[in-house]
């Protein structure tokens, strides 16, 4: 491509960057009333097959929003304006730029990056400093709603409003394992039902790699945002919650044997609601039930999550 976005091109300056330097922090910013959050490898849990890896977006996000919710506690009032900045070794440095949805957002948030050591002087009255939990996202709908307006204003995302006469439906397919079968026909039956809805389907491929523009960082939150509801399964690009609009929807849908509830307290903090679909023959599954059989078939779990998920449209209310 000969025109490259300009968040792109953030990225690109971001992956070509050596790694920023370590030094002593105290004195070292332009403005003194900047808040820092360290992760560093004896803050990170073991990882093996049952325990998330900060490198995985969800996870990572997990611990930008816990972040986000101590430097909002740390400057009342600041909101979208809040200034922070993250304290990592070179360990977790490492870990962030593996994947591209890691590399897009630190430039995206504009806080500074600085890489750290033993030696490092740290001011640790303005650090946040505990253990990656990998829960409780941003602790309250007002930390949600000031983060998702600085990205949207760092990532010039047009936020529409919510037409009466357009209600805008998105499909959201996977391009690897968990995809959604006929999902030609879940098009029609909706615009069949639904013939004043625009529904848009759209592909994306891993958050390892950019293989399109259209996949940059700036484009999903703007697709995100532009959503009246989104369909998609469950997967790291729910994350992509964070940009759509308060009072809007995500149906979820899950393989058989892979029930997963942690977007659940993303999408209430934001103010999406949320819908689900369990893929069982068995009628009526609630939350409780799905989750009960996916603990129950445990070793399935890790093999069904890689299935297509058919999902048996009858009617979206």
């Amino acid at each position: 491509f000969l025109c490259i976005s300009v968040p792109l091109l953030l990225v690109l300056l971001f992956r070509s960057t050596n790694p920023p330097t370590s030094s002593s922090l105290r004195g070292a910013d332009e403005k003194p009333d900047r808040n820092w959050c360290m992760l560093t490898r004896d803050l990170v849990p073991r990882e093996d097959r049952w325990l998330p890896t900060i490198e995985h977006f969800p996870h990572t996000l997990e611990w930008y929003a816990d972040c986000w919710a101590y430097v909002q506690r740390e400057q009342p009032g600041a909101g979208k304006n809040a200034r922070g900045g993250f304290l990592v070794d070179e360990y977790v440095y490492k870990k962030l730029q593996k994947k591209y949805w890691n590399r897009a957002f630190l430039p995206a948030m504009e806080w500074p990056v600085q890489l750290i050591s033993e030696t490092t002087d740290i001011d640790y009255s303005r650090t946040m400093t505990k253990s990656y939990s990998g829960s409780g996202w941003f602790q309250s709908p007002e930390s949600c709603d000031s983060f998702r307006d600085r990205m949207w204003e760092k990532l010039e995302v047009n936020v529409p409003t919510t037409s009466a006469q357009e209600y805008r439906i998105g499909i959201l397919n996977r391009n690897e394992s968990r995809a959604i079968a006929d999902v030609d026909m879940l098009v029609e039956k909706l615009k069949s039902t639904y013939p004043a809805a625009h529904v848009d389907v759209r592909a994306i491929d891993s958050e390892y790699t950019l293989t399109r523009e259209e996949d940059s960082l700036a484009s999903q939150a703007q697709w995100f945002a532009n959503q009246d509801l989104v369909i998609q399964a469950h997967g790291a690009a729910m994350t992509n919650v964070v940009f759509m609009r308060p009072g809007t929807s995500v149906m979820e849908l899950y393989p058989r044997y892979y029930y997963n509830d942690m977007f659940h307290e993303l999408m209430g903090q934001c103010g999406v609601k949320r819908g689900w679909y369990y893929d069982t023959p068995k009628k009526g599954v609630t939350d409780e039930a799905a989750r009960h059989e996916t603990e129950a078939h445990w070793d399935d779990r890790f093999q069904n999550k890689k299935r297509d998920i058919s999902f048996k449209w009858t009617r979206l209310d």
